[in-house]
């Protein structure tokens, strides 16, 4: 039997981890990773993350026992058990694209910003030490948390100081990413767009989503008019997120990450202070606007206090560094203005990021090969959640007034 912490909460019963995650497979992850003199003992595997909290995959924590009496700890993500989201990722091709980005793309990037200003930006994700496809697709991963990182409480919305620190980070990845595009332009095509990979999933899943957003509005006392707008929208939406999120030509592009919310953000404190960063879950990246990955941020992963009352000061802060890195690597920045104006142009998938507010702070974890399978109830029950009503009645008239919402 495996057992998981999470929180005070022992969970047990758990299925055993599969038989290809085994010493083998750790064993040639410690060779990848100049450690070939180390033999592993002995392989305890456990699941970090409760079912449900991650959606596109399993997550598993390999701890290894040495031969010499060490530990290491390793992250690894095997294929998600529900169907639909199994073939989305494999349409999608999401862990060959976050072997890529792990792999080979990210290093590059981080040996640019070193070489650029030694000793000044710490890593922008974790190691990856194996991947592979058989007998599964299959990631090893550098673990963080004996490093002291941590998931933040993803309930309550990010506060200024850890939206600052996540966007801050974005901005150095994104000023990298742009670099590499710049040095090879043929990325932006070979990472292709994750939604046109995947879009026959993700249209059962967008207009199912903007159904059930109009039913519930038309039980919202003044929100009877958006539901006519979203029920036109629900036709088109599918192909407007997928235009969003196309690198155009001649246009400030980057690699997004793609998937840029607080499940998938880890921190590290010292004496309960914030200190450090990192972003995890690369599935999704592409070439695209920096705006999505914004816009993304911004709609789904800051408290409303935050988004409310902060987003330019956010936004501005985020271009200040993006700019600073930028010229550390010798080009240059768009505009603020021209920033704010890429934000605007792709508002529209703001709508798309909606729900997330309530996947984010739900108490149990949702059901997201339900959802995805286009299930009514299951994509109703997001609009049900009290700060998911709150955040559309609030921002509903703000998005119809910037032409985001059909007439």
């Amino acid at each position: 039997m495996v057992e998981t912490q999470q929180g005070d909460e022992r969970q047990r019963d758990i299925p055993p981890p599969p038989s290809w995650l085994d010493k083998g497979l750790i064993q040639q992850a410690l060779c990848n990773g100049g450690e070939e003199n180390l033999q592993v003992a002995a392989l305890d595997v456990t699941l970090p993350i409760p079912s449900g909290e991650n959606y596109s995959s399993t997550i598993y924590r390999a701890k290894a026992t040495l031969t010499d009496g060490q530990h290491r700890s390793f992250i690894v993500k095997g294929p998600s058990p529900g169907a639909t989201l199994a073939n989305m990722s494999s349409e999608g091709g999401v862990f060959q694209r976050e072997a890529e980005l792990l792999g080979t793309l990210i290093p590059q990037m981080q040996a640019l910003l070193e070489d650029a200003a030694p000793g000044r930006f710490p890593p922008l994700a974790p190691r990856c030490y194996h991947h592979g496809t058989s007998p599964v697709e299959f990631l090893v991963l550098e673990d963080l948390t004996p490093a002291g990182f941590k998931m933040a409480n993803r309930k309550r919305g990010l506060g200024l100081r850890h939206s600052l620190l996540a966007l801050r980070t974005l901005a150095r990845f994104h000023a990298a990413s742009h670099a590499l595009l710049r040095r090879q332009p043929e990325l932006a095509e070979k990472l292709g767009n994750t939604w046109r990979a995947m879009y026959n999933t993700m249209e059962t899943f967008v207009k199912g989503e903007m159904g059930a957003a109009a039913e519930a509005c038309r039980s919202w006392p003044g929100c009877e008019d958006y539901a006519d707008r979203l029920d036109k929208f629900k036709v088109v939406a599918i192909d407007k997120f997928t235009e969003l999120n196309d690198a155009k030509p001649g246009a400030f592009n980057v690699i997004t990450h793609g998937d840029y919310w607080v499940n998938n953000m880890m921190f590290r404190y010292e004496e309960g202070e914030l200190k450090e960063f990192r972003a995890v879950d690369l599935q999704m990246s592409h070439a695209a606007s920096p705006a999505i990955d914004l816009i993304y941020f911004l709609s789904s992963s800051v408290s409303d206090l935050i988004h409310e009352h902060h987003q330019d000061l956010l936004l501005r802060e985020y271009h200040w560094e993006l700019k600073e890195t930028l010229e550390l690597l010798g080009l240059q920045s768009p505009s603020l203005e021209a920033l704010l104006a890429a934000v605007d142009l792709h508002g529209p998938f703001s709508l798309f990021m909606a729900p997330s507010r309530a996947i984010v702070r739900a108490e149990k974890p949702v059901d997201m090969n339900a959802m995805f399978e286009g299930d009514h109830s299951s994509l109703l029950t997001l609009y049900e959640h009290a700060e998911v009503k709150k955040w559309m009645q609030r921002v509903l008239p703000d998005y119809a007034s910037r032409g985001w919402l059909p007439a």
